[in-house]
């Protein structure tokens, strides 16, 4: 099974949906904090390794676990 992790304190708000829109098997989604909105992984077992996400990601704030 693959594991991802997402880095919180690089993820910061500007960058942080990148990963959500860019997934093609849509396994995040935005979640609404107090004063952010932050990516959250919703259907890791969707995951097809594609590693779109953890490429795109401006601040290599995901890792991708095999």
């Amino acid at each position: 099974m693959v594991k991802i992790r997402i880095n919180y304190a690089r993820c910061v708000e500007d960058a942080s949906k990148i990963c959500v829109e860019i997934c093609p098997v849509s396994i995040f989604r935005i979640k609404k904090l107090a004063k952010s909105e932050k990516p959250e992984i919703v259907n890791v077992e969707n995951c097809i390794m594609c590693r779109s996400c953890q490429v795109n990601c401006p601040l290599q704030a995901i890792e991708i676990l095999t």
